[in-house]
């Protein structure tokens, strides 16, 4: 009797066509599943093609590797197809493979192992359930590899820009209702597109230099959202949980359990020049208080020899910490404020050494001191001093402000 081969698995055929795109296990309900009853789209079911197998003499595990081989040659009907490789299908299996290889390991915290493994693993499984996160992934895959790879980068920059526009678009839509099910995917899109945009600072520009607003607005927008669900994604044993106990984590640095105290104050001065020239209240004067101190601390743990991670998350928690007056202040291009900036980037840049950072504290002090006031250009001496070292890796020059110099120019 004719017996059609036997296959050790077979994915169901009968889900629906969004699922079957997005390469997701359909729960086949009608008239909407579950997966696009979640995401509010529309859920279409195809028609079935008929299934056709050419070996019609014997089970496919009976006949000798020889013989199998002779039979597909000579048979002139062709086999089960699979779907045509399209160049944009090729390219988004390069991307993908590139995001788990090589970018899963310069993401945050990922000299921790778990932290890695849940780059690397649990968050591509988490993309193909939320488009959005899998379209930032691309992004940021196309955009790891034109740093890796010049001679592809013109052709690679359309394509980060296109996969991040689309990823903008549906991940807006999505969290004008933030819920249990999204929360996990759309925190960790936050995060990574909030890093794709820093990225983006290391890109030409013709124009006057801008402050980086939109890097440090998302990056407090994300302290808000993990805020509403955190404790909601540890009693789960969310796929996160790697990386939100990674320390130090953002409630440590929020709650000062990192921050230097001792007698050694290298950008007290920042606070002490030019007190009467500028009005300050309460508020104003706690927030650039609240700034020099965690730049104090990150400058102290730079010299203490603190990991590239440690580091660049810290440098990344600057803009989430402070108050949102800071961000106001940037904004209105208060020099106070301007050159604590100037300072955090310069304290990044013994960390640069990773494709997101690199070049970036360069353009962002160079591009303060054009739009810095003449009277507080002396403040921007370390800062530049630091861009033009040849190797800061092991360590970053000593401010040389000193009371009695910054009593000579006030």
């Amino acid at each position: 009797q004719t017996m059609p081969p036997r296959w050790n698995h077979r994915k169901s055929s009968t889900g629906c066509t969004r699922c079957k795109a997005r390469k997701v296990k359909c729960d086949e309900k009608r008239p909407r599943c579950s997966h696009c009853a979640r995401h509010n789209v529309d859920c279409e079911y195809a028609t079935l093609p008929t299934r056709v197998y050419n070996l019609d003499q014997r089970d496919q595990r009976a006949i000798p590797q020889s013989s199998r081989r002779q039979l597909i040659q000579n048979n002139p009907k062709p086999a089960l197809r699979a779907p045509e490789m399209g160049a944009m299908r090729i390219l988004e299996l390069r991307l993908m493979h590139h995001w788990v290889t090589e970018t899963a390991g310069t993401m945050s915290s990922a000299q921790v192992s778990s932290v890695r493994d849940m780059w690397g693993m649990s968050v591509p499984q988490m993309a193909f359930e939320y488009e959005p996160l899998l379209h930032t992934l691309l992004a940021l895959g196309a955009a790891h590899r034109a740093t890796l790879l010049p001679q592809e980068a013109n052709q690679l920059r359309p394509v980060y820009h296109g996969y991040i526009d689309s990823a903008l678009q549906r991940h807006r839509q999505l969290t004008a209702n933030l819920d249990t099910a999204a929360s996990e995917s759309t925190c960790l899109n936050a995060v990574l597109i909030s890093l794709y945009t820093l990225f983006l600072r290391s890109e030409a520009s013709t124009g006057p230099y801008e402050p980086p607003l939109l890097w440090m607005s998302m990056q407090r927008g994300i302290r808000t959202v993990m805020r509403t669900v955190y404790h909601q994604l540890i009693r789960s044993n969310s796929l996160l949980c790697p990386l939100l106990l990674a320390q130090p984590t953002l409630w440590d640095l929020q709650r000062g359990g990192h921050v230097y105290t001792g007698p050694f104050k290298p950008f007290h001065f920042l606070l002490d020049y030019r007190p009467g020239q500028e009005e300050v209240d309460n508020e104003t004067a706690e927030t650039y208080q609240q700034a020099v101190a965690y730049l104090e601390n990150l400058y102290i743990s730079v010299q203490l020899g603190e990991t590239g991670f440690v580091v660049r998350k810290m440098f990344n928690g600057f803009p989430a910490v402070l108050p949102m007056r800071f961000i106001e202040l940037i904004s209105h291009r208060r020099p106070r404020a301007l050159v604590i900036l100037a300072h955090l980037f310069a304290c990044a840049k013994s960390s640069e050494d990773i494709w997101w950072l690199r070049g970036i504290p360069e353009r962002e002090i160079n591009g303060i001191n054009s739009i810095i006031p003449p009277e507080w250009e002396w403040t921007m001496t370390w800062p530049l001093q630091v861009i033009s070292a040849q190797d800061t890796s092991s360590g970053l020059p000593t401010p040389a402000m000193t009371p009695q110099s910054i009593d000579e120019l006030s």
